[in-house]
């Protein structure tokens, strides 16, 4: 559960945002308020939040140097800034001292939650990636003791080869003979295995020539290159990187998809288990592109716009809700619809609804604050600042304007 920390000298605000927002139910512990700088910064070393929301303007410690101190010793604390002034040097400066989102009040909780959320996945997005990261390099990690013992196969059986007979060996070297032969008889060096070439396959192949693209990048290596148990260990590895790698940073799913491919010491135990296990990881892999290809993301994108069309109106309406309803992942879905429309949920959300309401201003003699609920708006001066703010005019100057032409 992510800790939220919040400072706001305006008491009416700094308790309503205490109080309506549902904080354990979305996945967050309020840990502390503020409604000063300076005692926001003392509880924020003790409690150590993983967010900070903080007004710009309060008595003794402003928002700004609050942030510069809590970035200052805490660089990894994301900061949602609120203000009530409209001064691009205010922004400019929340830009430079790292803050994750800049939002102008007022702002309803739900909105406000709405950021909470997007700043939140960020951080757990981070943490899945350091996680992974760690993984990745323990990992490396044991395969790199794996080269080492390879590698002193090879020193060994050279030795053995400039020795003489092996029947001349010392008994504790013949007991490894066989051990040695199977590793190096083929002299294969670990270090030609081309992942460029694995990467490039995954990106570029079909699920027919996987075989192929198999047996042509070991008899690369060397024909007896699986014969080794070592070796067999090494490349499965290098397999399921380049695959875990390429499902998680270019097709952008979850590490779901990939934690069960990891290589068990069964599937290693022979050559036949090992390359049908190549074939396999690949062949998810390459399915997993397929199901997931631009022609399947459009469809998915459509459905999305549809949905919108269908519930903008519910003030609920949520990235979160639409992943539900299509069964993709916010953050997956996020990166689908950015690259679809070329923006991003909120503001197709928002602009949306602005079209709403103009064409309700035009067309109908509803009252602003009706508008604004038909549109997805309960505040009404939500609904009316961020009119002005997206159209440049207030919603009376933009339906007398629509009668004067």
């Amino acid at each position: 559960m992510l800790k939220v920390f919040l400072a706001e000298d305006e008491y009416v605000i700094r308790e309503g945002i205490k109080n309506n927002i549902k904080w354990s139910e979305n996945g967050y512990e309020l840990c502390g308020t503020a409604g000063d700088g300076e005692l926001a910064y003392s509880q924020i070393l003790k409690d150590q939040p993983d967010i900070l929301v903080t007004d710009i303007k309060m008595p003794f410690m402003d928002g700004l140097t609050l942030s510069r101190m809590v970035k200052a010793q805490f660089p990894w604390i994301e900061i949602i800034l609120l203000t009530g002034y409209e001064d691009f040097a205010y922004a400019r400066d929340a830009i430079n001292i790292g803050v994750a989102s800049y939002l102008s009040k007022p702002i309803s909780s739900g909105n406000l939650l709405k950021e909470i959320n997007n700043v939140g996945e960020k951080i757990l997005e981070k943490r899945r990636k350091t996680d992974a990261a760690k993984k990745y390099e323990e990992d490396m990690n044991d395969i790199g003791q794996y080269l080492d013992e390879v590698k002193g196969l090879f020193a060994k059986y050279q030795n053995i080869k400039n020795y003489g007979n092996a029947s001349e060996l010392a008994d504790h070297e013949k007991e490894k003979k066989d051990e040695l032969e199977e590793a190096i008889l083929a002299e294969v060096d670990p270090r030609h295995i081309d992942r460029k070439s694995v990467k490039e396959f995954l990106r570029r192949g079909n699920i027919s020539e996987i075989e192929d693209f198999v047996r042509d990048f070991l008899q690369a290596m060397g024909k007896n290159v699986l014969s080794s148990t070592m070796l067999r260990q090494y490349v499965a590895m290098d397999f399921y990187f380049c695959v875990s790698e390429y499902i998680e940073t270019e097709l952008m799913l979850s590490k779901e998809e990939y934690e069960n491919m990891i290589p068990a010491t069964e599937i290693l135990s022979d050559e036949n288990s090992t390359y049908e296990y190549l074939i396999s990881i690949l062949n998810k892999a390459i399915t997993l592109k397929n199901e997931n290809n631009p022609g399947r993301y459009s469809e998915v994108v459509k459905e999305m716009l549809e949905y919108i069309d269908e519930h903008y109106s519910d003030e609920e309406l949520s990235l979160n809700q639409i992943a539900f309803h299509v069964n993709f992942s916010p953050n997956h879905l996020s990166a689908i619809f950015r690259q679809q429309t070329g923006q991003n949920f909120i503001k197709y959300l928002t602009d949306y609804r602005m079209e709403k309401a103009k064409e309700l201003l035009m067309t109908t003699s509803k009252k602003s604050n009706e508008i604004g609920l038909l549109v997805g708006y309960r505040d009404p001066h939500y609904f009316s600042y961020l009119f002005k703010k997206t159209q440049g005019v207030t919603t009376t100057q933009y339906r007398e304007r629509g009668q004067v032409i």
